[in-house]
């Protein structure tokens, strides 16, 4: 067995979503982090990544990320809902069932 291989197949997949026209990549919270993802702001900070699956939030003036704090709360909100949809759309324990 190849751990690697198994340890990057459990990993959350990063999806697409669009944003003002920019593209943006979404996943559900992985375990470690799930329970830091209380409110928007840390959900944000914590499923979104860039195309190299980097984070794109901090909760402070970081260079190379966005304050959390300092986009518009619709637009949080946008982002947040997709995330909680990802959670709600599909139980991983089903795909493994499927497979």
């Amino acid at each position: 067995m190849n751990l690697n291989e198994l340890k990057k197949k459990l990993q959350p997949e990063l999806q697409p979503h669009v944003v003002m026209g920019e593209t943006i990549f979404i996943h559900r919270p992985n375990g470690r982090d799930f329970a830091q993802c209380n409110d928007v702001a840390n959900t944000l900070i914590l499923c979104v990544k860039d195309e190299n699956g980097d984070p794109i939030f901090s909760c402070e003036d970081i260079d190379g990320r966005i304050n959390v704090g300092s986009i518009d709360f619709v637009i949080q909100n946008e982002i947040y809902t997709a995330i909680v949809g990802l959670i709600a759309e599909s139980n991983p324990a089903d795909e493994i069932e499927k497979k």
